[in-house]
């Protein structure tokens, strides 16, 4: 079963954590669980973790570049 069907894309940390979360989902969903696979989900999830909180730090640093620019022009 292809996990994709087009190109993946990884500029973005969301692109990141949406790309594990489907290599995740199909390693959970296909055969046995064995020791092997639940390292690999493990690494996958704390990985994918790690990408949630890149993701909400890049938002705020955006809204904050927002809020400098906006009082800059104020300034003016």
């Amino acid at each position: 079963m292809a996990l994709y069907k087009n190109e993946i894309r990884l500029s973005k940390p969301q692109d990141v954590r949406r790309m594990l979360s489907r290599v995740i989902n199909h390693l959970l969903m296909n055969g046995d669980m064995t020791n092997e696979k639940a390292k690999a989900i493990n690494a996958l999830s704390n990985t994918a973790l790690k990408s949630m909180e890149m993701g909400e730090l890049q938002e705020e640093l955006e809204h904050l570049k927002e809020v400098v620019e906006e009082l800059e022009v104020k300034k003016r």
